[in-house]
């Protein structure tokens, strides 16, 4: 079955191609990189399982994916599993290198520290311009009251070369 089941995925056109990852609920990091990553890529990058899953899974999930990586390689990429990882880290890199700038800014510091006393909760969507630029958007709500809706609150893009925020709005 598990052999079916990978097999089923490669007969599929290729607009449908996934390659199937593990995930971490709230990895903000890992999910936009792989967001951002898979847009390079002639597949999808679909999470089929948490943090807790059957070593089963595990198998199924690498039978899957190194069907993939082959049908990717007899057609016209080379060595397309390491290439895509190279690209998946690069990105994770950037993406932390980011963070990190973000994380030590006084104006966001004291954002998420109101947004904590006022019980309400931050949803943070990425953007990347360029390999050097990411755009953040802060938006939050209140954990008490979700009809209300999100509220968005900040705007800002980190510049890697320069270590530099520059607020929005």
């Amino acid at each position: 079955m598990v052999s079916q089941l990978a097999s089923a995925q490669i007969e599929e056109d290729t607009d449908t191609l996934e390659i199937w990852t593990f995930f971490s609920i709230g990895n903000f990091v890992n999910q936009n990189a792989e967001r951002i990553v898979e847009k390079k890529w002639p597949f999808k990058i679909k999470g089929v399982a948490g943090d807790v899953f059957e070593e089963e899974l595990e198998y199924t999930v690498e039978v899957h994916n190194n069907s993939i990586w082959a049908y990717l390689d007899a057609n016209g990429y080379s060595n397309s599993k390491k290439e895509f990882e190279i690209d998946l880290h690069a990105e994770i890199n950037r993406i932390k290198k980011a963070v990190e700038i973000s994380n030590e800014n006084q104006t966001i510091i004291e954002l998420f520290e109101k947004l904590r006393k006022s019980n309400h909760q931050n949803y943070t969507e990425l953007n990347k311009i360029s390999d050097e630029k990411y755009v953040f958007l802060i938006y939050s709500y209140d954990v008490n009251d979700l009809n209300q809706g999100q509220t968005f609150e900040l705007k800002y893009m980190v510049d890697l070369s320069n270590e530099k925020i520059e607020i929005i709005q």
